[in-house]
């Protein structure tokens, strides 16, 4: 099993989903690279399928960096039960990033006397901790940091990597606009700030719809938290990161869990 479905499904076990199930998460873009500015929409979507829209994920938190810096909001967000989607304007020379969360989520689990299942929450840590019943027992709190990204350039690439030093974050290495199926890429991830080194990071093509295997192929991260990804086709790929963390007993936080996702386009060469 995955290792991002593992993360997924024992979050989901212990009543903190990051999603529903252990569906793959993904913003899709119309256009990955332009010529001439435009307006692009992105699907946002939680699927089996790789790229099959299955269940809408709402845009509220999704924001656009474009190439100074400057922070937008989706145009015309849409959330339907089996897609959402949304549009950005690209205006401006360069790369601009399209993320989802990347913020701690944190969530509680306890259990009340003379109740058969436990209670769970999802909010602010001190707001779930206001929550608990004072004759709670076996109370845990979890926290939880998911990036979702893609990038869109205008014109010349420019570097637009996230820096906020919280969780599973692409630092470093290949362009996401500069992908060709003849050349490997290399990718530098960080945990935290730190080089993510050990961490698994898996790269699936588009089409599992239609394939008996995901064709998932994995690389492990080296001591610099970087990996270099062989394309075997054109087309567009998703990688992922994700790894979890158990804390020291005792500690005000139980688990720690961290995924990352990134969907960028493979040229011909």
């Amino acid at each position: 099993m995955k290792k991002q479905m593992m993360v997924a499904l024992a979050v989901s076990v212990m009543g903190w989903p990051l999603v529903a199930d252990a569906h793959k998460r993904w913003l899709l873009p119309t256009d990955f690279s332009l010529s001439d500015a435009e307006q692009v929409s992105v699907d946002f979507t939680a699927s089996n399928n790789l790229f099959y829209v299955d269940k809408g994920m709402p845009a509220d938190g999704v924001e656009i960096i474009d190439p100074t810096g400057n922070v937008h909001a989706p145009i015309n967000p849409v959330l339907r039960k089996r897609r959402s989607v949304f549009d950005v304007d690209i205006d401006k020379e360069g790369t601009y990033r399209v993320v989802s969360g990347g913020k701690p989520m944190y969530f509680s689990s306890y259990q009340v006397p003379g109740e058969e299942k436990p209670s769970r929450g999802r909010g602010a840590l001190d707001e779930l901790k206001a929550k608990i019943p004072a004759n709670a027992t076996d109370v845990k709190f979890s926290e939880s940091v998911s990036l979702l990204e893609t990038y869109i350039t205008l014109g010349a690439p420019s570097k637009n990597f996230g820096t906020s030093d919280q969780g599973i974050e692409l630092v470093g290495g290949a362009h996401p606009n500069t992908l060709y199926a003849d050349e490997p890429s290399r990718f530098v991830f960080n945990l935290n700030g730190k080089p993510a080194k050990g961490l698994t990071v898996e790269v699936t093509p588009d089409g599992t719809r239609y394939r008996d295997e995901e064709g998932t192929v994995a690389y492990t991260l080296d001591g610099k938290g970087a990996a270099e990804v062989n394309w075997s086709v054109p087309g567009r790929y998703l990688l992922e990161v994700g790894t979890q963390v158990e804390m020291p007993e005792g500690s005000e936080i139980a688990k720690r869990y961290y995924s990352y996702s990134l969907t960028v386009e493979v040229l011909k060469p």
